[in-house]
């Protein structure tokens, strides 16, 4: 399980949510969630409705090296 922080394009809400497992294989440039972000305002939303705030971008990173064994 994984908890990542993010920030709704639709209300502006900054929240965390369980993406499940994360896949680093990266297509299009993004890392793969199990699950589905969800907005507890807008409810559930594409990679393209939120942004990482840098939270987000530290936890993900963070992920990452212990993915990749570091």
């Amino acid at each position: 399980m994984a908890v990542i922080n993010f920030k709704c394009k639709r209300c502006g809400l900054i929240f965390f949510s369980d993406v499940g497992k994360i896949s680093f294989e990266l297509v299009d440039g993004r890392p793969q969630f199990e699950k589905q972000i969800k907005c507890h305002d807008c409810g559930l939303l594409t990679l393209d409705e939120v942004e990482l705030t840098e939270l987000g971008q530290s936890q993900l990173t963070e992920l990452d090296l212990k993915d990749s064994g570091f």
